[in-house]
């Protein structure tokens, strides 16, 4: 019992010392991330129980909030990505985007909202900027679909990288990337580095900078699986998982 008091005590001082100097991507955890992590745990535990690593879902919001550690929007719900053709809201990036003739292409939020009517009833594009716990929401739920849906891949962490695919580009192009790689030889559509990572459907025209659809999901994948997921597990979650082990040996 002692050892575990002192290990409680440690952790409690972690994000103090994680945020005095925030650069270092593989290993530096926002301050501002901490605000969020039992909300991050509650949503994660009660809609996707299933998730192999719970460190994917604030690894996740990093990526898709931050422009760098210590931008002022870094883990903020007032992150935002707009332009001419896309908006994206927020700590999950949720997205609408745009036809040149300025029809809605597609728009996440109210796909979701039609699908989950009672989760996310309060869910709106009026309110999405002020509204942090509805975006974790989304996040966790949009994530939790993709999941779902490539139930073919057998191993979970194989099939959470492919769901991350599908968060940044979708469904649809994970299908065909499987396909793709599928067809190819000494390609396993079971697992995604080094095989369907390789074999990218998407356009391959310049969209922001000199990367195209292709770069950007896998750069999506990588960047969240090798380079910032390892800090989450290590840090952000260590007290609350150590709570929820002392919690079930006394009972």
């Amino acid at each position: 019992m002692g050892k575990l008091l002192s290990v409680l005590l440690f952790m409690l001082f972690i994000p103090l010392s994680y945020s005095a100097s925030c650069t270092d991507v593989k290993t530096c955890i926002p301050e501002k991330a901490f605000k969020y992590r039992d909300l991050i745990y509650s949503e994660t535990e009660t809609y996707f129980p299933e998730i192999p690593i719970y460190a994917y879902i604030p690894s996740l919001i990093e990526h898709e909030s931050c422009i760098s550690l210590t931008h002022r929007r870094c883990w903020e719900p007032t992150s935002r990505l707009k332009t001419e053709r896309e908006e994206g809201a927020g700590l999950s990036m949720v997205t609408r985007a745009y036809n040149s003739d300025g029809s809605i292409r597609f728009d996440t939020l109210t796909t979701l909202r039609r699908k989950y009517i009672e989760e996310l009833k309060e869910a709106s594009w009026d309110t999405i900027y002020q509204r942090p716990d509805v975006q974790i929401r989304i996040l966790v739920l949009l994530s939790r679909d993709n999941y779902k849906a490539l139930y073919s891949v057998t191993d979970p962490m194989e099939r959470l990288y492919m769901a991350d695919s599908a968060y940044n580009g979708g469904l649809s192009g994970v299908f065909r990337d499987r396909r793709a790689c599928s067809l190819a030889p000494n390609c396993d559509p079971q697992k995604w580095f080094n095989n369907v990572e390789k074999y990218c459907t998407k356009s391959k025209k310049i969209l922001y900078g000199n990367r195209n659809a292709c770069d950007i999901n896998r750069y999506h994948v990588k960047d969240i699986f090798k380079t910032r997921l390892s800090k989450y597990e290590n840090i952000y979650f260590n007290e609350l998982y150590l709570k929820l082990k002392k919690r079930k040996l006394d009972f």
